[in-house]
Formats: C-alpha cells, sequence, structure tokens
C-alpha cells in the first residue's frame, strides 16, 4: 500500500495510530495483544486532529481511495457508525460523529459515482444495504432520542445534512428514503431543547424531499409528509428560522453599501462629511462594484428552499405564513426580526437586483428560486388577501435600492403586495441581457398577471406607482423585438411574448378597475399610445417566432389567443393615435392632455371580448434548485 504523506510532524497518539492504519497496518498489528474492539475504543476516545485528519484525506486521489485506502476507509466507516450508536458511550459517540463528518465531507468531494461510494465505505456494492441501512438507522435512532445530549444530537444532524448534501442525487442517498425520518427531524424542530437547530433541520428536510423529485416523486416519504402534515407548531418554527436567515442576508447586501432611504439628519451629515478636505471629491458610488457582489447571497440564504416547498405543497403553510405578520420574532434585548412573507420580499429585491451583475448559474438559480416564490404566493389567495390591505408603518418593507434607476420612495402604510411588485419591476429592469434568462421573465409576467387579476377580481384600486410597471414591461417587449437575433436563450421566446401581450391586456381592459385615480388610467393609456410602435413590432415577432409545422396543440392555441390580444390592445392604441391625429398634438403635454380629455369624456375605449375565465396556476417546483442547494448547505456545515 502506499504511504501516506509524511509532511506532518506526528504530534500526537491520535496522529500516530491514524498515520500507521493508512500505512497498511492492521489494529493487531498497531496494538499487539489488544482486541479490535478494544483498539478502536481507545482510537476514539482520543480527540481527533481535525485538522490534520481533513488534509490527509483530502490528499489521497479517488484511485486510492477505491484501492489502496479502501480497506481503512471502510473499517473507520463501520466502526464509527457503532460507536455513534452506542449510548453507553461518551466521549467515543462524539468523536465517532466528527470522523464520520470528515470523511464524509472529504471523501465524497472527490467526484464518485454512486457504486463507487459503495465500494468505499460498504467495500462492495454487496454490502451496501447493510452498512447503509445501520449508518441511516444509527442517524434516526439518535435525532429521536430526547435523552441524548443535545450537542450529540446536533453533531448527528449536521453530519446528516453533509451526507445528502455530499451525495446530491447519487444512489445512496435512497437509503434515506426507505427509513422515514420526517418524525425525528419534526421532533427536533419543535423541542424546546433543539428547535434551536431548526436551521439545519429544515434543510435537511427540503434536501431529503427534492431526492429524485423529478422522477421518483411517489416513492418519496418526506414529499408526502410535507403534503400531509398539519402541524402548525412545526411550520411556525421553520418561518422563525428562515425569518432569521433571510434577515441575515438581506443585511449582507446592505452592508456591501447602504442603500437606506436619505433622511433629512442624514443628509445634512453627508453634506457636512464631504465638505471635509479629504472628502471634498469623494463620492459615494450608487452602483455595486461586481467584485463585490460575487458572494452574494450569502450561503444562509438557502433557507428560502425549505420555505418555498412548504408554500408550494402544504396549503396551511400559507396561512401560518401570513398569520406570523403580525407576531414579532427576536426577543427585547435585539432589535426584531421582520415577518418572514416581508423577508422575502426584501430578499427578493436584492437577488432579483443583482442576478445579473455575476452572471453566475448560483446567483441565477436564487433568482428564479425567489421569482418563483413571488408567484407561489401571487397565485395563494389568504397570502393575496393580507398583502393587499395597507401595512403598519412600523412594517415597512425595505427594498433593493443599489442600482439606477432607484425606484420611487414608498410611503410607510403602503400595501405589501405593492413590494412584490417593485420586486418584479426590479428584475425587469436590470436583467435584460444577451443570455436571456427566459424562464425566469415569463415567471416574472405571471405574477405580475396574476397580481392584477386578483385586484380586478376582488375590486380592488391599488395606491402603487403603476407608471414604473408599464415602463418595465413595454422596455421587455422592446427589448425582445430589437435583440432577438443576438439573444443567447434555450428557448421559450415565442411564450414569454405571448405572456406579456396578455399582461398588458389584462391590465387595459380592467384599468379603471385596478388603478387607483384618474390620472393613473390616463398615464397607463398614454404610455400604450406612447409605446404603439413596439407593440406593433411583436405582431412580427410572433410570425417570425411562430412554428406552422409543430403538433403541440397547446402551443398553437396560445399563439391564436395571443394574436386576438394583440389585436386588442393595438385597436385602443389606434384609436387614442387618431385622436391625436386629428386634433394635431406637437407635444407630449398636448398628447398627454388630448388622452385624458378623451377619457374622462368617452370612458376607457378598449375591446371587451376576452374570456375573462380564472386564469391557470403556473407556479412550478423547482428541481434544478438542488445542486445549489447542496453545495450551499454543505458550505454552511465547513
Amino acid at each position: 500500500m502506499n504511504a501516506p504523506r509524511s509532511s506532518w510532524p506526528i504530534s500526537s497518539r491520535y496522529v500516530t495510530i491514524i498515520n500507521k492504519l493508512f500505512q497498511g497496518l492492521s489494529p493487531a498489528q498497531i496494538s499487539p495483544g489488544h482486541d479490535e474492539q478494544r483498539f478502536w475504543q481507545e482510537l476514539l476516545s482520543l480527540e481527533p486532529d481535525r485538522t490534520f485528519l481533513t488534509r490527509l484525506l483530502c490528499t489521497l486521489s479517488k484511485d486510492e481511495c477505491l484501492i489502496s485506502h479502501k480497506l481503512v476507509l471502510h473499517a473507520l466507516f463501520t466502526v464509527c457508525t457503532v460507536f455513534a450508536a452506542d449510548r453507553k458511550g461518551k466521549e467515543t459517540r462524539g468523536h465517532a460523529i466528527d470522523t464520520l463528518s470528515i470523511m464524509l465531507h472529504t471523501v465524497l468531494a472527490k467526484n464518485l459515482a454512486g457504486w463507487e461510494v459503495m465500494e468505499i465505505f460498504a467495500n462492495s456494492v454487496n454490502e451496501a444495504d447493510r452498512v447503509f441501512m445501520e449508518f441511516v438507522g444509527m442517524i434516526a435512532d439518535v435525532l429521536g432520542d430526547n435523552d441524548a445530549p443535545e450537542a450529540l444530537r446536533h453533531q448527528v444532524l449536521q453530519l446528516a445534512v453533509v451526507f445528502t448534501c455530499s451525495i446530491s442525487q447519487l444512489s445512496p442517498g435512497a437509503y434515506f428514503l426507505r427509513r422515514d425520518l420526517f418524525p425525528c427531524i419534526a421532533k427536533v424542530i419543535t423541542s424546546p431543547d433543539t428547535q434551536r437547530f431548526t436551521f439545519e433541520a429544515s434543510l435537511l428536510l427540503s434536501i431529503l424531499a427534492n431526492f429524485h423529485k423529478s422522477d421518483a416523486a411517489r416513492l418519496n416519504p418526506y414529499l408526502q409528509r410535507i403534503r400531509d402534515t398539519q402541524d402548525t407548531e412545526l411550520m411556525r418554527k421553520i418561518c422563525w428560522a428562515a425569518g432569521f436567515a433571510l434577515d441575515a442576508a438581506v443585511k449582507a447586501y446592505q452592508e456591501i453599501s447602504d442603500d437606506s432611504i436619505p433622511t433629512f439628519s442624514k443628509s445634512v451629515g453627508a453634506l457636512f462629511t464631504s465638505l471635509l478636505p479629504d472628502r471634498a471629491l469623494a463620492m459615494q458610488p450608487l452602483d455595486v462594484p461586481r467584485d463585490f457582489l460575487k458572494t452574494q447571497p450569502i450561503e444562509a440564504t438557502v433557507s428560502l428552499l425549505p420555505v418555498f416547498e412548504f408554500l408550494f405543497f402544504n396549503p396551511l403553510f400559507a396561512q401560518v405564513l401570513v398569520d406570523m405578520i403580525h407576531k414579532p420574532s427576536g426577543n427585547k434585548q435585539s432589535a426584531p426580526v421582520p415577518p418572514l412573507a416581508y423577508n422575502i420580499l426584501s430578499l427578493s429585491s436584492y437577488v432579483l437586483t443583482h442576478a445579473s451583475s455575476s452572471a453566475s448559474p448560483r446567483t441565477l438559480a436564487y433568482a428564479n428560486l425567489a421569482l418563483n416564490t413571488l408567484l407561489v404566493m401571487s397565485e395563494n389567495a389568504a397570502i393575496m388577501s393580507v398583502f393587499c390591505k395597507p401595512a403598519s408603518s412600523k412594517e415597512a418593507i425595505r427594498l433593493c435600492r443599489q442600482r439606477l434607476p432607484l425606484l420611487p420612495v414608498p410611503s410607510s402604510t403602503r400595501a405589501p403586495i405593492c413590494a412584490l411588485l417593485d420586486c418584479c419591476v426590479l428584475w425587469l429592469r436590470h436583467n435584460l441581457h444577451k443570455r436571456l434568462e427566459v424562464y425566469t421573465f415569463t415567471t416574472c409576467i405571471w405574477t405580475c398577471h396574476r397580481v392584477i387579476w386578483y385586484l380586478q377580481k376582488e375590486r380592488i384600486r391599488l395606491e402603487y406607482d403603476w407608471l414604473e410597471l408599464w415602463k418595465a414591461v413595454v422596455d421587455l417587449l422592446g427589448f425582445l423585438s430589437g435583440k432577438l437575433d443576438s439573444l443567447v436563450t434555450t428557448g421559450g421566446i415565442e411564450r414569454l411574448v405571448q405572456e406579456t401581450i396578455r399582461l398588458l391586456d389584462l391590465a387595459l381592459r380592467k384599468a379603471d378597475l385596478i388603478l387607483p385615480t384618474p390620472t393613473a388610467v390616463h398615464e397607463f393609456i398614454y404610455e400604450v399610445v406612447r409605446s404603439s410602435a413596439v407593440i406593433r413590432k411583436q405582431t412580427l415577432l410572433l410570425e417570425s417566432l411562430g412554428q406552422p409545422t409543430s403538433v403541440d396543440r397547446g402551443a398553437l392555441l396560445r399563439s391564436d389567443s395571443a394574436s386576438n390580444t394583440l389585436s386588442r390592445i393595438l385597436s385602443t392604441a389606434a384609436y387614442y393615435e387618431g385622436k391625436l391625429t386629428f386634433t394635431g398634438t406637437r407635444s407630449a403635454k398636448d398628447a398627454f392632455r388630448t388622452v385624458s380629455k378623451d377619457i374622462e369624456q368617452n370612458g376607457l375605449h378598449s375591446a371587451h371580448n376576452a374570456d375573462d375565465t380564472d386564469p391557470p396556476k403556473h407556479a412550478e417546483d423547482v428541481v434544478s434548485f438542488i445542486r445549489v442547494a447542496c453545495t450551499d448547505g454543505l458550505a454552511l456545515m465547513s
């Protein structure tokens, strides 16, 4: 066998024994006269040298793990599993779990196939069932043992996260589906002694629920448990933990650049500071340099995944989420944490503003998760009912103001749904790039459509800066028609154009039901007329994107519907363009006055021959996010 690296000094008995094991010596050769059980007992009684063991295992190649060091890795894994399960052990249990965690963290990082994992830790694929089920059984037993020390249960919880995040979608992960760990995970979350470990426990639950979700969802007990549970205390604890994690994620963005809304005292202070000799020419840049955003969002943002899973699969969770809006988190000694529902909106604004700044797959994956979460919220009547009511001035939702153009300064009591729409505006504004995230843009448009549909259904005239949304939607259409030939996408442009046109059509037909004032209606119609050239280009765009040979009947029906919808919009625009031509207006101010006057005299001119049945729900599961979740979950356990 290959000798281990000898560049580290032998500084302890623990290091000496581990070195000899990896040199190929057996327990009998290392400790003559002692039986094997006593040997392992004495080794695991020693405090593990985590730095040494981590470095040693990191330097082993995949081939060394599979061939020359397979026996010792298998022995350590099985022995540590046995000692970790032994309730009579004190120090040995914790040391065994530490050793398992280091082994899994380092060895599973070597890009192994599923069968290779079984070969290394079980010595052969044939022994994998026995070895890994003992490992899973140990985790389940310790997590569910109320008599086990809290620190030990926390260690095992983190060990389970390390394994599931490291194994990701490889076949050994299926062993966690054979034994349902939901009861013991839920016990960790709801027990007063261990509820502070809810972050890791809820992350473990969501990772397990995502194991081969797309092709084996019916076989996954955790998905079914999430769907069926009625445990509101469990849900409240998950909301509580996620609220703290997302609040930290928001503060991480704000620490990079203070984007708080200026007050009079802050403005005066900044003026005097700028007049100092060494600061006279210094100005704080508004747009954050891209290099500062490489580490954003922080790994704790992964807590949004369990929130999404429960929102998407369990109808009761939404009610728990809104019930907690008026229940402050935190304690008397610390500043209260905003409700989770508001933290989701706040975090989404930062993620969506900066998603394309680094254009990394990770940041775009978080943007997709954030927008899908907003879509699920917009499709939930319980959430929308609360979001459409004015908020308390003490519960203002802070949104990102780190990139130009800035959103208008919001009132302190505006309805939370305004913040949700602002998040959509931020995505539309700041992510129009050659490599277009078509699906995420479509999700954004669906979210806006759903909000407007809910407002008109409930006859809610929303006080909101609607012009910002109309301009952002038109800019999207202009970008698509002007840059189509140079876009790098995986398809879906036609669907995006169709859904955006439907959004404009719905807003036009229901403008007098959702907009707060006649002036808001006049501004919207004028924006449509002003942008009529861009809207007309969508006819040619849809024709160029259409595929007459397609056998997808649904696509053909959508195309025909979009054409009719576009005709209604253009009919409205043409009507008011005719009025402008007739009156001979020469300035934008006169044009706006003419449009406003006609609407006041004759009402809003728009075609109403449209189907106003409830739109289908578009929210989908975010299966693709699991890779990012595993990477960030593993980083948090380091």
